[in-house]
């Protein structure tokens, strides 16, 4: 046995300083720690998901003032322009947060006045969260998360998306008809049938076989249609669509790997999904084409009802949202084109497609009279009488003419000098008109 003495006499050479065993030691132990690590995110191995949970929820107790859900403003009225001979007629639909972080869909009117509002809890419709949500995801305090997608269908029922949680239906006094345990978002759009078409997504913490170089951590975009009573009638992979159609290259499309394509993540960002509808002209698309947008990879496609490939439209616009049927040969979308991180010289687009000619055509750009910028999320709506309504995501609506006259804008002031986050703004059909309301609140008993 050594002494204490002899020990450290073995470990330190005349001069005092550490010999090489343990340097080398130290140095492969390092050296060790940095590769693991590298691979641990790369791969997902423990403790990858463990360290990103923790550090997800320091950051929300840390900065519990950072939501990113309400911004300055110098705006002052809620609606800044309103010329009734230009406008559509109609009362409009908004999906924002309220000042005080709850999620609304009101019924406003073009003076801004609120005619009905559903005020949407999670607590309220999931006092027990599902099983399938991570502890990090579960909302526990306002916002927690927010609606991106919501219809009023005919009989006054609202279906909307918490945000990558669920999917929910309300009555129009906002009880509730039923909610779905599925990660939907983004988009809910009503078919002929009254089904509900939405984007969803399954999230994968292992690894599949039979796609392989996709790594663990990684979301399986999904279509899913739904009966009005929440029954799930069509569930259909994106990865599946477009293997099926030998269209696989695209899952691999963002790797940034040398010697193999590997991939992860929301690889795709599903944002939209939509149905041919009998109400329009067929053409080059018919009814039953469904069309879905993937904004990561900058492109839009639509099958037919045999879910073959039909259309492709990629590259000609930046993590573009909403792309909407216009008519039978024509597809418009909202170019989010968010190419300059200087809001002040950016200005988002919404295109026009004719798939027969090929011909590309921006029916609206931002300019300095009417500014016009979304870097994220967005959506737009042609109205009866030929103008455009957009909806920016941070509090901002507007109408324009054909002409890019400025008809309407209105914004989500939730307090003086806030803003509140707006995901969407409709104007609704005829039949929503304030007498419809008014009788709702009736039958409700609200005030």
């Amino acid at each position: 046995m050594y002494s204490e003495m002899e020990v450290d006499a073995r470990w330190k050479n005349a001069n005092g300083s550490i010999q090489p065993p343990l340097v080398m030691f130290i140095v492969s132990l390092m050296l060790f720690s940095m590769v693991y690590g590298f691979f641990a995110n790369r791969y997902n191995w423990f403790p990858a998901s463990v360290i990103n949970n923790a550090v997800f929820a320091f950051h929300q107790i840390s900065n519990p003032d950072s939501d990113w859900t309400i911004t300055g403003t110098d705006k002052t009225e809620l609606v800044t322009v309103a010329k009734a001979d230009l406008m559509a007629p109609g009362l409009t639909k908004i999906v924002n947060v309220e000042a005080d972080r709850s999620l609304a869909v009101k019924v406003i009117n073009s003076g801004g006045e609120v005619l009905h509002r559903w005020k949407i809890e999670w607590q309220d419709i999931w006092p027990q969260s599902p099983d399938y949500l991570k502890e990090p995801e579960i909302p526990k305090e306002r916002p927690g998360t927010h609606i991106h997608g919501a219809q009023i269908l005919a009989n006054g029922d609202l279906v909307f998306n918490f945000e990558h949680l669920s999917l929910v239906s309300l009555d129009p006094c906002g009880n509730l008809n039923w909610k779905l345990p599925y990660r939907t978002h983004h988009s809910v759009f009503i078919d002929d049938d009254e089904n509900i078409w939405v984007s969803a997504q399954r999230d994968h913490e292992a690894p599949i076989p039979e796609l392989p170089l996709i790594q663990p951590g990684f979301i399986e975009p999904v279509l899913l249609k739904v009966s009005p009573q929440g029954e799930i009638l069509l569930e259909k992979s994106v990865f599946d669509l477009l293997i099926d159609n030998r269209l696989q290259g695209a899952l691999y499309a963002n790797s940034i790997e040398n010697d193999f394509p590997y991939v992860k993540g929301d690889m795709f960002h599903l944002n939209d999904v939509e149905v041919f509808t009998g109400d329009k002209k067929e053409g080059f698309f018919k009814k039953g084409d469904v069309m879905i947008s993937l904004r990561n990879i900058n492109t839009v496609f639509v099958f037919n009802s045999d879910w073959e490939i039909k259309y492709q439209m990629s590259y000609e616009f930046v993590r573009q949202h909403d792309p909407d049927f216009f008519d039978g040969n024509t597809i418009t979308l909202f170019d989010n084109n968010n190419v300059d991180s200087d809001a002040k010289k950016s200005h988002s687009r919404i295109l026009g497609k004719n798939a027969i000619s090929g011909e590309t055509r921006v029916l609206f750009k931002g300019n300095r009279e009417v500014p016009f910028y979304s870097n994220i999320m967005g959506k737009h709506q042609w109205l009866p009488n030929g103008n455009l309504l957009i909806n920016e995501w941070m509090g901002r609506a507007i109408e324009v003419t054909p002409g890019g006259e400025l008809a309407w804008e209105y914004n989500t002031i939730v307090s003086p000098g806030k803003l509140g986050l707006t995901e969407e703004a409709e104007r609704l059909p005829q039949q929503f008109n304030e007498e419809y309301f008014k009788n709702i609140k009736e039958e409700c008993g609200k005030p």
